[in-house]
């Protein structure tokens, strides 16, 4: 089931992905997180009160963590996106796991398999053949590695969360942290949207907030390495998108830098299925 709601979310994320490539630099990037974040509150809060749900999370500290490594993964994640090819930035976003199965042990507690290594080296290899660093280093790849790495941080103190809150109450407080902090840096650059960017800024805030629901879910029902694994599937739609909107074609290393890391993925989705410790409902 997790695996299930793991790839449902990354369909989510994909999709708002490619909205917020099709925005393109049209807005400031602290704009678009307030304006994705404040559409998204008031239909999170009535979902809280309509099903009777708590409207502050018990886990309070561990949400700011949460919420911090959270707004910095977004913001450099846009970055990226508006920068490089959209296939590009979703395969360097999939290290993602790679990079949570290393502090896994550390931040929540979960044994890392050993055969985690040799995917975390796979990952590494993937990373530096799409990057290509031998000709030039390119700032929007790095930054997507940055979001990759916060954002790895952010998915284990959901992890955490998920033993004590309920993932209604997560988002919606994760969402109303970042519509708060967002507007403040943008308040001083402020663009009013036209009339497309309202549609593409909706679409944003549904899809972000039904991904995060999704993705707060599956990892209260799953251990953090094997769910994340379950988010590659994003990468065949991002591919796909590229091509089809943007006439983006990946290049052979990136196809090649994408398979070693999609490949590490597996490895550890495989190591999954030989773990006989019951997942928490």
């Amino acid at each position: 089931m997790a695996i299930l709601l793991m790839l449902m979310a990354s369909a989510c994320f994909v999709t708002m992905a490619a909205l917020v490539k099709a925005m393109g630099d049209s807005l400031p990037l602290t704009e678009l997180m307030f304006l994705r974040s404040l559409l998204a509150v008031p239909f999170l809060f009535a979902i809280q009160l309509k099903n009777h749900k708590p409207l502050i999370a018990t886990g309070w500290k561990i949400l700011l963590i949460r919420s911090m490594f959270g707004i910095l993964a977004m913001f450099c994640f846009y970055y990226a996106l508006t920068n490089m090819p959209l296939a590009d930035c979703v395969f360097l976003g999939r290290t993602q796991p790679l990079i949570l199965s290393l502090l896994a042990p550390f931040l929540v507690g979960e044994k890392t398999p050993k055969s985690a290594w040799s995917s975390i080296a796979l990952g590494i290899i993937g990373a530096v053949l799409i990057m290509r660093p031998s000709f030039s280093w390119s700032t929007a790849a790095l930054v997507a590695l940055i979001a990759s790495a916060s954002s790895a941080v952010a998915h284990l103190m959901v992890r955490r969360l998920g033993r004590t809150d309920d993932p209604g109450v997560i988002v919606f407080n994760f969402t109303l942290i970042m519509a708060i902090a967002s507007g403040i840096a943008c308040a001083g650059s402020f663009v009013v949207p036209g009339g497309y960017q309202w549609f593409y800024l909706i679409g944003i805030a549904v899809l972000a907030s039904c991904g995060q629901y999704l993705l707060t879910m599956a990892y209260a029902r799953d251990r953090a390495p094997a769910v994340a694994a379950a988010s590659y599937s994003s990468v065949i739609l991002s591919i796909l998108y590229g091509y089809f909107f943007w006439n983006e074609m990946p290049s052979f290393l990136s196809i090649l830098g994408g398979a070693f890391i999609v490949g590490g993925g597996f490895i550890l989705m495989k190591s999954r299925l030989h773990v006989s410790e019951p997942a928490r409902k």
